[in-house]
This record gives structure tokens, sequence and C-alpha cells, in this order.
């Protein structure tokens, strides 16, 4: 045994050893937390939406506030006798109804998306703790 690995192996047997290997053991339990937590959000995002989907969500939300707007234009201007009135003043209606369905469709949708992102930037190589 030379002096400087009699050396190396007093220095790994004091304290600092515990210390270090109690560091370690803590970022690996952080570590495999982020992962399950990583893995968990995962999970969620398999049922989450497709472009696709949110297209044909939005376009069916709109088009739906529309159509109904004009039925209940129509249905107004033959009761009432008010032959283009009715129609026009409905349509309006449904144009702004569908304008803020949409609306409220991409803010639930936001708002999904930053719950399933708030876990992403924590971390100690991210520079932060948690």
């Amino acid at each position: 045994m030379s002096v400087s690995s009699g050396i190396q192996a007093t220095f790994m047997a004091g304290p600092e050893r515990n210390d270090l290997s109690d560091r370690i053991a803590k970022a690996q339990a952080e570590r495999q937390a982020r992962e399950a937590k990583k893995a968990k959000r995962e999970a969620d995002a398999e049922g989450s939406i497709s472009a696709g989907a949110l297209s044909l969500r939005y376009g069916a939300e709109f088009g739906a506030s529309v159509f109904v707007g004009i039925l209940i234009g129509l249905v107004i201007d033959n009761f009432f006798g008010t032959k283009p009135w009715g129609l026009l003043a409905m349509l309006g209606f449904g144009l702004a109804a569908g304008i803020l369905n949409v609306i409220r469709a991409y803010r639930q949708l936001v708002a999904d998306g930053k719950l399933q992102s708030t876990d992403q930037a924590d971390g100690p190589e991210n520079g932060t703790k948690g």
C-alpha cells in the first residue's frame, strides 16, 4: 500500500464520504420522482387531442352556432313576417356566439396545456429546486 493510496483511503473513509453518499441518494430519489412525474404526464398526454381533432372541434362549434342562428332567424321571419331582418339579426348573433365558443375552447386548451407543462421547468438541471 503506497502513501498516496493510504491517504486516499483515509480521505474516502471520512465524514465527507457519508455526506456525499447522502447527497447522491437524495439526488437519485429526486430524479426518480421527476421521471415518475414525466411518465405520468406522458401517459396523460396519450389521451390528448391532435391538431386535426382540434380544428374539427373549432369548426363544428362555429358552424353549429351559425346554423342555429340561421334556423332561429328563419323561424322568426316565418312567424312574424319580417322576411330578411330576423334572419340577418340571428345570423349576426350566431356569428358572435360562434366566435365566443371558439375563444372559450381555445382558452380551455391553453389552461390544460399550462397544467401539463408546470412540472417540466422544475429540477436542478434547469437551475431550480423542485
